[in-house]
Order: C-alpha cells, then sequence, then structure tokens
C-alpha cells in the first residue's frame, strides 16, 4: 500500500470519530476500509474507495448499535485529547462534545451527508457518489439535517485563553463545594451529562438546571472526589481537566462554555477512558 494512501488514516479517522462518537468504533470502521481495498480490484480512486467505505461502514455501525440504545444512563461521546486546537475552526467546533451529542438528533445518513458538506466540505455530488443516492437527495439530508440542529442556537463563545480560566475559576468552585458561587457560574439551562455506563458510579439521567446541578457538582468534585489527582486538559477542543488516582486516569470533564458553564461532562466508563492520552483526532 502506498504512502499517499496510508497518509488518508487521519482524515479517515477525523470523519469516522465524528460520525461515531467512539474511537474504538472508529478504528474499526477505519482499519475494515483499508482492508477492503487491499483485496479490491479496479479501484481507480483509492482515496475515494476509502471514504466511501468508511462512511458506508459508520451507517452500518449506528444502524446496528444495540449497545446505545441499550446504554445505562447518559452517553457522552468517548473523549479525546486535543492539546492543539484546530486552526480551521469549524473542524474544531465538529469535535466539540456537545455538537457530537447534538447530531444524535441525526439518522445516520443523515449525519453522514451533514459532516461531509458542512465539516468537510465536500461537493453535494460527491457526497451522493458515496453514500449511492441521488444529489438532489443529498441536498435534502443536509438541508433536513441543518433545520433539525438549529434549535440548539450556538451563544457566545470565548476565546480560548478566558475560557480556560473561566473553567479553572469554576472548577475550584466546585471542589470547594461552595454550592452558592457554582450557581452564579453556570447557566440557568446548565446541563450535566455522567456518563458511567453502568461500569462506574454516575448519575443515570441528566442534571438539568441551575440549583440541582450545582448541588450535584459540589458533592461529586468536594466530596466523592476529594484526594483525587486533578490535572488541567483540553477535551475535544474544550477546557477540562483530568482526575486521577494513583496515577489511573478515573474521570475526563470537559466544559461547555457561553455565558457561563453551559454543559459538563463527566465521562467515567472505564471503556471510553482507555484511548484517553493516545488518540489522535483532528
Amino acid at each position: 500500500m502506498n504512502a499517499d494512501v496510508t497518509e488518508m488514516r487521519p482524515r479517515l479517522m477525523s470523519v469516522a470519530y465524528r460520525m461515531l462518537g467512539s474511537v474504538a468504533d472508529a478504528e474499526d470502521a477505519v482499519q475494515d476500509a483499508f482492508l477492503r481495498l487491499q483485496t479490491a480490484s479496479e479501484v481507480t480512486s483509492p482515496e475515494g474507495f476509502l471514504v466511501t467505505t468508511t462512511t458506508r461502514r459508520c451507517i452500518d455501525l449506528l444502524r446496528a448499535d444495540r449497545r446505545r440504545r441499550n446504554y445505562i444512563g447518559p452517553w457522552v461521546p468517548e473523549p479525546v485529547d486535543t492539546p492543539a486546537q484546530a486552526a480551521n475552526t469549524v473542524l474544531s467546533e465538529s469535535l466539540t462534545q456537545a455538537f457530537l451529542l447534538m447530531l444524535e438528533r441525526l439518522s445516520p445518513s443523515e449525519r453522514a451527508a451533514f459532516l461531509l458538506r458542512t465539516v468537510f466540505d465536500y461537493e453535494y455530488a460527491t457526497i451522493a457518489e458515496i453514500l449511492g443516492k441521488s444529489e438532489v437527495y443529498i441536498r435534502q439530508l443536509v438541508s433536513r439535517a441543518r433545520t433539525r440542529l438549529e434549535q440548539d442556537h450556538k451563544r457566545f463563545h470565548p476565546e480560548r485563553l478566558v475560557a480556560e480560566a473561566f473553567a479553572e475559576r469554576f472548577m475550584a468552585a466546585c471542589r470547594a463545594g461552595d454550592v452558592t458561587l457554582v450557581e452564579q457560574l453556570v447557566t440557568e439551562d446548565v446541563e450535566v451529562h455522567s456518563d458511567g455506563g453502568g461500569k462506574a458510579t454516575a448519575a443515570r439521567v441528566i442534571v438539568d438546571g441551575r440549583s440541582r446541578a450545582a448541588r450535584f457538582l459540589a458533592g461529586v468534585f468536594a466530596k466523592k472526589l476529594r484526594g483525587y489527582e486533578f490535572q488541567k486538559a483540553t477535551v475535544n477542543g474544550e477546557p477540562g481537566v483530568v482526575v486521577a488516582c494513583d496515577g489511573a486516569v478515573r474521570y475526563v470533564v470537559s466544559f461547555r462554555i457561553e455565558e457561563g458553564i453551559r454543559a459538563v461532562y463527566i465521562t467515567a466508563n472505564p471503556d471510553k477512558l482507555t484511548r484517553w492520552s493516545s488518540a489522535r483526532i483532528d
């Protein structure tokens, strides 16, 4: 397999991860595409073959994913360590856990068409070939996806350094158990997504609302995680922290900051933490 084809792997991983919200599943989809390329005959465009195969494999995985339908408690996309922010703001924003959760409203085909067009800038005709549909139908899919996502209007999103400073202040308030200050730093409609997957202690429902969320967060960080090691991190392009015990990562937390803390994503499911420091997704 030539070097030009191998260099496609990072882009394929970027597509697959955004489709699936799972590094492990994305790796499987991409690896399957490369294996199929090795045994395929009369491939005129290896790049086109790999993108098409990866995308279709992701759609198949989403349609057959009984694990997510039967998931215990809130489902949060697998967190990835992103120390360097992407220069492309669209690419960076599409990596956030808030965006990936928003995509859950879409059907697998809508998700594929929307991502390929709005994030990866593929032409409608190319997307039609990838999905095996007409260009008219693809335009309808993208339009429908945009309409379904419009309800989640993005508010003011601060610059990176401002967001990081705000997150530090918020984390300090949580660790101090200062419920009043935590309430002041979160938005009225704040949501806390705590993902244990039935394998780690976590809230079984999304904790929403300023008062409930503040009490929950103060309780978790000031009491349950007292004595744990905290380290600042950039999680899916947003401010966050890694919480460890005896050198092992136990929690990865990220903050969505829009006029205050709008969402907190807590990943405790150990299956989603095994690739935390090694996975590289652009």
